[in-house]
């Protein structure tokens, strides 16, 4: 009965012991812990750290767990235990009772019954503090407020940073897009294709692997946009490619029957990628309006004639050509109001202007039956050739263009469609010398021209 009772005293005591050991270590670890989170702190102030937050967390996380770990390894004994209550006054009493417990013999009995009459009588001398010492925890509590307050101060690199980061998700999407396309492409090269079929699935990987790579090197939005929109052009090209493919091995030319039908999922999937990037990166798609009369159809923004109002207020005519009718678009720089008639198959079209608020005449361009030409750019506000006109040159009250006996004319000379497209690919190499694009996108503007020329 003595002995159980002198060690439940031991055990308390043991348990007290422990608990003000864990705060002690706690509040040491957890200091060396908001130390290491205020250098990442200051350390995101300068440099781009956008995981700066996180670290700091791992390391109060890492400091916490080093103190469980420390408490379960090296625990208080209970001897331990007894020498510190014996230095509250009772001059190892405790500790010789301990060492001799499970001993039988009058000495050892009346010391340990000594020992436990000096616990009853004088226990209350044993005093052990759970919390550490009030300045160790200020220390703490200032560390805490430096890291936190360091946390939500702003600067220039953080905002880099999250930029940065922002730049790195959108990257690894892509690079898990092209990963999967890559992964399907590889798989359709395992079917018996010709070897000229091989190839260009091999050119296609290789491709996409060059598209892989700039994304992973992307650091920039300028970069990222630069690979989106080459990204945009192999998807579209790479459709046309399979299609191809599959029209050859509908027509035989495989060396035996493959599943087409991946290969037309791929071609389909690749158009839609290129697609939907497209409709991103123009803001909106294109949209048409308008309906024809017989067999024209208007298209909003591609409208032959235009009107302005003037000063705000005014009216402007114009007259579209074949299978234009009556168009009404949005005035510019004003609210004026006008009308143009069409000729050719009296389509109607109807056609947004820019930046206006009134209605001026921009007539929709329409997709009628008439068979006039157009193989020539017309180039306003040039001097007109009378030789090449039909009509009263002089009298045409100062419009853009005039009513003649084969239709409407443009004021102004006509050039054609090669000379137009050789003056913009002339234009677009001297902006290549010069520098003017994004990184990468030489060769897509060489094809866009060469494509011309075939």
């Amino acid at each position: 009965m003595e002995q159980r009772e002198f060690l439940k005293i031991i055990h308390a005591f043991r348990r007290r012991m422990n608990l003000a050991d864990f705060f002690k270590k706690s509040v040491f670890a957890l200091s060396v812990g908001a130390g290491v989170g205020i250098l990442f702190q200051a350390t995101a102030l300068f440099v781009p750290f956008y995981d700066a937050n996180f670290y700091m967390i791992l390391a109060f996380l890492f400091a916490e767990a080093s103190v469980i770990v420390a408490m379960l390894v090296k625990r208080t004994t209970m001897e331990q235990v007894a020498l510190r209550m014996d230095g509250f006054g009772f001059e190892e009493r405790i500790v010789t009772a301990y060492e001799h417990l499970g001993k039988e013999g009058t000495f050892v009995g009346l010391q340990r019954a000594d020992a436990l009459r000096q616990l009853r009588e004088h226990k209350d001398r044993i005093r052990i503090p759970l919390m550490p010492p009030i300045p160790k925890m200020g220390l703490l509590l200032l560390l805490l407020v430096a890291s936190v307050g360091l946390a939500l101060l702003p600067s220039g690199a953080k905002d880099r940073a999250a930029q940065l980061q922002s730049i790195r998700e959108e990257a690894h999407e892509k690079e898990d897009e092209i990963e999967e396309i890559m992964e399907a492409l590889e798989q359709l090269a395992q079917e018996e294709l010709t070897e000229e079929q091989q190839d260009a699935l091999r050119e296609m990987t290789e491709s996409l692997a060059s598209s892989l790579s700039e994304y992973q090197q992307a650091d920039s939005k300028q970069a990222l946009t630069a690979a989106s929109q080459k990204l945009n052009y192999k998807y579209e090209d790479m459709s046309s490619r399979l299609s191809d493919i599959i029209q050859d091995l509908q027509a035989g030319a495989g060396v035996s029957v493959v599943s087409a039908d991946a290969m037309q999922e791929m071609a389909d999937k690749l158009k839609n990628l290129s697609d939907m990037r497209q409709a991103r990166n123009d803001g909106s798609g294109t949209g048409q309006s308008g309906s024809g009369d017989g067999n024209g159809q208007g298209q909003s923004g591609n409208g032959n004639g235009n009107g302005q109002g003037q000063g705000g207020s005014g009216d402007g005519n114009g007259q579209g050509q074949d299978g234009s009718g009556d168009g009404n678009g949005q005035g510019q720089g004003g609210s004026g109001d006008g009308n143009g008639q069409g000729q050719g198959q009296d389509g109607k079209g109807n056609g947004q202007g820019q930046n206006g608020q009134g209605d001026g005449s921009g007539g929709g361009r329409g997709d009628g039956s008439s068979s006039a030409p157009h193989d020539y750019v017309s180039i306003p506000n040039a001097i007109a050739d009378s030789g090449n006109l039909t009509g009263n040159v002089d009298s045409h009250d100062n419009s853009e263009y005039f009513r003649a006996q084969n239709g409407l004319n443009w004021e102004g000379e006509h050039t054609s469609y090669e000379a137009a497209i050789g003056s913009y690919e002339q234009n677009a190499y001297e902006g290549i010398a010069a520098g003017r694009y994004p990184s990468g996108m030489e060769d897509i503007i060489k094809e866009y021209f060469s494509s011309f020329n075939q």
